[in-house]
């Protein structure tokens, strides 16, 4: 497993730098979970030397975690539209299978309602 995963462990602290970081150099407000994949990446970079194209995901947005942001960067991220009516909505899950198509069905089907 070790051959084909890397890990490593981001601190609390290396979070916040990483925010800080990110932000000063790309005007980006990274949220906690993304600092962390994005800290990690750049420490695989560096460990393994590669020059890879490499692509970092966010998995919420900065908003969600507005203590942490302030900590950080001193700013209060502003809650986007999709968000500022969260404590209205209401909704249920949508079960299914573990099957890939089904989940690819799924979504294209929801982008088209969305269209």
């Amino acid at each position: 497993m070790k051959e084909n995963i890397f890990s490593v462990s981001i601190s609390d602290q290396e979070t916040r730098e990483t925010i800080k970081q990110v932000y000063d150099r790309y005007r980006v407000i990274l949220e906690p979970h993304g600092a962390v994949g994005w800290r990690g990446l750049e420490i695989y970079l560096e460990q393994s030397g590669d020059a890879s194209l490499c692509v970092s995901l966010e998995t919420a947005h900065p908003a969600k975690f507005p203590e942490e942001i302030q900590k950080a960067i001193g700013i209060d991220p502003e809650l986007p539209d999709s968000m500022k009516d969260l404590d209205e909505k209401t909704g249920a899950a949508d079960l299914m299978t573990n099957d890939y198509s089904e989940l690819r069905h799924y979504l294209l089907s929801q982008l088209k309602k969305k269209n």
